[in-house]
């Protein structure tokens, strides 16, 4: 029987060992959970500070993005106007090569006599033009005289 109070004390002591052992790591624990609440304590304030300037912040992205989506639909239609010019000088520069391998065709004596021709046709009328109008004014002259009041 001895030998049963004698396992009984040694588990009694291992259970107050136990219960040491658990209370300084509960203790522990609570200093632990202390420091961190006040370090949380910290984090909120400082996250009170900081969420109005976070919100300003993006409010303040959203409108440069607007502002800059803006700008980026005003440049479309000056790109459109370069394709298109760009489509032109594409077009323009395969008109010139086609004119430019028909072009030995304008150079011939034939080609040639047939312009200047009628470049001394053109001179022809331009003289003839300036006569009729040098004519009028002539005679718009001498009628604007006939119609004046005589002079005393």
């Amino acid at each position: 029987m001895e030998l049963v109070y004698v396992g009984v004390l040694l588990f009694a002591l291992a259970f107050a060992l136990i219960v040491i052992y658990i209370s300084f790591v509960l203790k522990r624990v609570s200093s632990t959970i202390e420091t961190l609440g006040e370090t949380l304590g910290e984090v909120e304030g400082k996250l009170q500070y900081i969420t109005p300037e976070i919100r300003n912040t993006l409010h303040e992205t959203e409108k440069m993005v607007d502002d800059f989506d803006d700008k980026i639909k005003a440049t479309d239609n000056v790109f459109k106007s370069l394709e298109n010019v760009g489509t032109s000088l594409n077009s323009s520069s395969e008109m010139l090569a086609q004119q430019a391998k028909k072009l030995p065709e304008y150079t011939s004596t034939q080609s040639m006599n047939r312009i200047a021709e009628s470049i001394r046709w053109g001179e022809v009328a331009y003289r003839i033009a300036k006569k009729w109008k040098h004519r009028n004014d002539k005679n718009e002259l001498i009628a604007q005289e006939e119609n004046l009041p005589a002079k005393k």
